[in-house]
């Protein structure tokens, strides 16, 4: 028999080649590659989601609505392991001052309580007669007395040191030349010294001390003479300082004993003692050591029982900006891009207009199209260092909510414009021409049968600006943001023009501060990720806004 022939292979049955081997590397490598993309963009959003919802949903309720609602604030670690309890600053304080109200309670209830506190008051009584009309002019006496007492000593001795020079060097086992230069020495010291003693008169004292130097450096015993002399009518002049000052104090004292015998609360004792401890500041450099120092003692003695019942102690571990919430860089972010993407549209749709319907074809309409291709390309801190410039320092905006504006405005400009063109030039030129048959301007034609059928495509470009202007830091660092702003924008004005020229805080730059700025612990990065999760959320809501709109003027406007 014959051998069985083999059967032709089918023209159309693929084959194995060379190209179809480099097609299947190709796409397989090219599929792969955006699986990869596609991981690492799954695993960022995750880790984020993740790591910013703990902190979003942390503590009582669904919501952290402190991490939503509050400023920036230190966070006040108390305890440690299951026990640890995290407090911003805000709760931190009212905690304590809950504390502080329980132990002053159980201190009102004590049975000597009442007995001691009309001990502080005949105390306080006593020492109210300080500052009392006759009792300061008598200080005043004394004190031009003491310090001229203390002037004349300080002064004979210097002079003693001027006058024998010789026996100066020797005691000091210096050279003759170096006496005088030595003593000048003593006497800047001295002056400042008194700056610190005489603290109502620092400024004044350091004057006087300017306009003697000259004799200081030149010194002589005449130069001695003179400058002893200038320092006494310096000193004569000094009472009327202490005495307005000490009427001054003394009458916040009375007011505030007054308040807290009163009230018997803690607060208001707290005001008393302050009062008192800016008070005894002055009354130590005015009255003499040992001048009713009897009646100052018994007041701090029956002042401590009451210091002792509202002391709190409530140690903790403090980490700065790790607590509190993120309130106002929401408000600033949302402001910022609100207003950038105000600005960029309105610009960049009529500059779109001006390249899409009047500008003729040629080489300087290619050149500004190039030109707007390459700004697109710009890294964002040439646009923050081109705002800083100009806004910041030309136009002196100073760090402001409107430099930050129109800096992040300038930077997603060609994103707007080169996506404004292109949905302009793709309405069908009968769009146009048969408004124009109809007699219409050409401006008429634009805004009635381009536009409106245009902005879908125009909402497009502004999704993809409003994700870069959100997500900038460098240009809001150097134009917009201040790292401790935590007012809102609104806040503290002046004038309601002050709005536009105050800095705000944006979360891009406290993501940068509590990354990089603060020391970092194991507390900071929920306040990282919370942040980052939030500020995504804010990205993703105003695109989807635009999306919206996007959807409804293309059935609006069906062609």
């Amino acid at each position: 028999m014959m051998s069985a022939q083999k059967e032709p292979k089918h023209p159309f049955t693929p084959r194995l080649s060379r190209e179809r081997i480099q097609e299947t590397f190709v796409f397989g490598l090219l599929r792969g590659m955006t699986f990869f993309v596609l991981f690492c963009a799954a695993f960022l959003f995750w880790d984020i989601l993740s790591k910013g919802a703990g902190k979003v949903f942390e503590g009582e309720g669904l919501i952290n609505w402190e991490f939503l609602t509050e400023h920036p604030q230190t966070l006040h670690v108390i305890g440690e392991g299951e026990d640890e309890i995290k407090l911003s600053s805000s709760n931190y304080y009212r905690l304590k001052d809950e504390k502080m109200y329980e132990k002053w309670n159980t201190f009102q209830g004590t049975f000597d309580y009442n007995n001691k506190r009309n001990q502080l008051f005949e105390a306080s009584k006593a020492i109210q007669n300080e500052w009392a009309d006759q009792s300061l002019v008598l200080a005043e006496a004394r004190f031009i007395e003491r310090e001229q007492r203390k002037v004349s000593d300080k002064f004979s001795f210097w002079t003693e040191l001027v006058t024998n020079l010789e026996s100066t060097a020797s005691d000091f086992e210096i050279k003759r030349e170096e006496v005088l230069p030595m003593v000048s020495q003593f006497m800047l010291g001295h002056f400042e010294k008194e700056r610190g003693r005489l603290q109502l008169l620092s400024d004044q004292v350091t004057l006087f001390r300017a306009q003697q130097y000259p004799k200081i450096e030149n010194l002589t015993k005449e130069n001695l003479k003179q400058i002893q002399l200038a320092y006494n009518q310096f000193l004569a002049q000094a009472p009327q300082t202490y005495n307005l000052a000490m009427r001054e104090f003394g009458e916040e004292v009375t007011i505030t004993f007054n308040d807290f015998y009163s009230k018997e609360g803690p607060k208001e004792f707290g005001r008393f003692a302050e009062a008192l401890v800016a008070y005894s500041s002055v009354r130590q450099a005015f009255l003499e050591e040992d001048q009713n120092m009897s009646n100052w003692d018994d007041l701090q003695q029956c002042l401590s029982p009451f210091k002792e019942a509202m002391a709190v102690a409530l140690p903790s571990r403090d980490f700065a900006y790790s607590g509190g919430g993120i309130f106002p860089a929401i408000v600033g972010t949302l402001l910022l891009v609100v207003g950038a993407m105000a600005i960029s549209i309105v610009l960049g749709v009529f500059c779109a207009i001006f390249l899409a319907e009047y500008g003729k074809s040629g080489k300087f309409l290619s050149m500004v199209r190039l030109a707007i291709l390459n700004l697109a390309g710009v890294p964002s801190i040439i646009f923050g260092l081109f705002g800083f410039g100009l806004f910041v320092i030309f136009l002196d905006w100073n760090v402001s909510l409107l430099a930050g504006w129109f800096t992040l405005a300038f930077m997603v400009l060609p994103i707007v414009i080169t996506a404004s063109e292109e949905a302009l030039r793709s309405i069908p030129q009968g769009f146009r021409e048969s408004s124009l048959a109809l007699g219409a301007t050409k401006w008429t034609m634009i805004k009635t049968s381009v536009l409106p059928f245009a902005m879908p495509g125009i909402l497009t470009s502004s999704i993809l600006g409003v994700a870069r202007a959100a997500g900038e830091t460098a240009p809001i660092m150097f134009t917009a943001a201040y790292a401790k702003r935590s007012e809102l924008p609104w806040e503290g004005l002046e004038h309601w023009t002050d709005f536009f020229f105050q800095g705000v805080m944006a979360l891009p730059y406290h993501i940068y501060v509590v990354s990089a700025k603060i020391p970092q612990n194991e507390y900071t990065a929920d306040m990282q990720y919370g942040t980052a999760f939030i500020f995504l959320l804010l990205v993703v809501g105003i695109a989807s806004l635009s999306i919206m709109l996007r959807n409804r003027l293309r059935k609006k406007y069906r062609w």
